[in-house]
């Protein structure tokens, strides 16, 4: 199916909950997939997807090779996850063996999806956690034309990844748990 717009999504600690969070408060019909890249190990992926599974009437699914992008699903990646265009399509393409600092590797996902067509939209949001995940994908994303949007400082548990992101990207919006909701939900009804 030819997609609208992606909302990607990368965190680390104090991710899972904010995940929940999230989740629980979009609509059974939210439109674009929602891809998540969480720092875990890939043997704690299927029970995740299981918890987001009980909070959510979307479809929570585990990121497989070759599996195309649905609307209104959630994907979650384990090891190294991209995304790539065929015919106007969206499919993943994953390596659970790669040597990434870390995994998944949130920069590897959103530097994939800064090279999808400019036809799709693209939101990335980074949340809680140690490290600089995501900031270098985070800067492509926004160059290629599409939206970011990171934790503040004062909601995050760690604000380390958004902090980083900032940095690379200050143009773009920041914001505790609601702001970030708001504006998740706002991208979604631009599906409609």
């Amino acid at each position: 199916m030819k997609l609208k717009n992606i909302l990607l999504i990368g965190a680390s600690t104090g991710g899972p909950g904010r995940l929940h969070t999230i989740l629980e408060q979009l609509p059974s019909d939210f439109p674009p997939p929602i891809i998540i890249a969480q720092h875990m190990g890939s043997p704690f992926i299927a029970s995740f997807v299981k918890q987001l599974s009980s909070v959510t009437s979307l479809n929570v699914l585990k990121v497989c090779e070759g599996m195309e992008l649905e609307p209104s699903s959630v994907y979650v990646c384990s090891g190294e996850c991209q995304v790539i265009e065929k015919e106007g399509r969206i499919y993943f393409v994953h390596n659970e063996d790669a040597s990434l600092p870390y995994t998944p590797d949130i920069n590897t996902l959103l530097l994939s999806a800064a090279k999808l067509s400019k036809s799709i939209e693209k939101m990335g949001v980074i949340l809680s956690g140690i490290g600089d995940d995501g900031a270098k994908g985070a800067r492509e994303l926004f160059e290629a034309g599409g939206i970011c949007m990171f934790e503040n400082e004062e909601s995050a548990t760690v604000y380390g990844m958004p902090r980083c992101a900032t940095e690379l990207v200050p143009q773009a919006d920041t914001g505790g748990m609601t702001q970030i909701i708001t504006a998740i939900k706002c991208f979604g009804e631009k599906s409609v």
